[in-house]
């Protein structure tokens, strides 16, 4: 019998190049299935570690900065250090994170006036959270509460709204900057009620505190942080609703915005943890795990408890990703409404 030739020669041009093609794409698709994880990567940390954090040293973040890096540098075997770069409700610190390197050696503690409202109350800062970083876990979640100065007849949202109507001067209400979510909230209130109510920005809780004492500041809202909650146990403030889903241990007789009638002035307070964008996804899972370990330390729970914030683990970097969407999202919504801007 004649042997039939199936050589090359014998088979079409086209088919030999689709062929080929296949082939190739096969292999790829392969190797990208079978790709080992780098040395480098699995090796992480072979030098120090920067750790950015937008606030001074001695504030709550960056005292949390430090005790998630002492614990990194105690468990991965490399140092982790601390670098506060305070300004612009964190902007500035974000922006220098996101046009950083993704090797996993530059870090940060983010929260969220540089993540969710920064970027749209500072156009200059040029970045977008969504796009720019890769999120690495939770740090802390809570509510915020709205509080008033006790000598005023003022026990709940409709009393202040009603209040607000017949006073002769606007109240006064305290902020920890122009945009911030602090704001923002009263801006929502604002909206719906239709209350008009003057706005005094601080660079700080306890200067929004000391004035708030002085009787120039009528209404607060922050977290039920060690710097407010003594105040409201000595009586001489008092919350009148707080921003969580459901009512809170500390303070189970305030009711919620939801209670009240305002479901959109459900809020947090968060800080999590977040890389370049492109960081790898195997430095990002160690990261993680460590983080979940550092909160559950007595030091950490003991910080976030005195800044009411609360830590129910270090979840997932999807779904951080889908906290800064969310928030990112929703509160350039309200600052493109109120026409809130600050700087080019």
């Amino acid at each position: 019998m004649k042997r039939m030739d199936v050589s090359d020669r014998a088979v079409p041009a086209a088919m030999r190049r689709r062929g080929v093609a296949l082939a190739v794409a096969g292999a790829l698709a392969c190797a990208h299935v079978m790709q080992p994880v780098s040395a480098a990567d699995q090796a992480y940390p072979e030098k120090p570690v920067r750790l950015v954090v937008g606030f001074a040293t001695g504030t709550p973040p960056e005292i949390m900065a430090r005790l998630i890096a002492n614990h990194f540098t105690k468990a991965m075997g490399q140092a982790f250090y601390v670098d506060a770069r305070p300004g612009a409700g964190s902007t500035i610190a974000t922006a220098a994170v996101a046009r950083s390197r993704p090797d996993g050696y530059t870090l940060m503690l983010g929260v969220a006036s540089g993540l969710g409202t920064g970027p749209h109350v500072i156009p200059s800062a040029g970045y977008d959270p969504r796009r720019d970083l890769d999120p690495i876990g939770f740090v802390q979640r809570g509510p915020y509460y709205i509080s008033v100065r006790s000598e005023l007849p003022i026990h709940d949202l409709k009393s202040m709204l009603a209040y607000q109507k017949s006073a002769a001067t606007p109240l006064v209400f305290g902020s920890l900057g122009v945009g911030s979510v602090h704001h923002l909230i009263w801006e929502l209130l604002m909206a719906k009620s239709g209350a008009q109510f003057t706005h005094l920005p601080f660079g700080g809780t306890p200067q929004m505190v000391n004035e708030a004492l002085a009787g120039r500041v009528d209404l607060m809202l922050e977290t039920a942080s060690s710097l407010t909650v003594p105040y409201v146990k000595a009586g001489k403030f008092r919350y009148i609703a707080m921003t969580g889903e459901a009512r809170g241990a500390k303070f189970p007789d305030v009711p919620t915005v939801r209670e009240q009638g305002f479901p959109e002035l459900e809020s947090q307070s968060w800080w999590v943890l977040v890389a370049p964008k492109g960081t790898p996804e195997t430095i990002v899972g160690k990261l993680n795990a460590e983080l979940a370990k550092a909160l559950q330390s007595p030091d950490a729970q003991q910080l976030l408890d005195s800044v009411g914030g609360a830590s129910s683990g270090a979840g997932t970097p999807r779904e951080v990703r889908a906290l800064i969407r969310t928030e990112y999202e929703r509160w350039g919504d309200v600052i493109t409404k109120a026409n809130i801007k600050v700087g080019g």
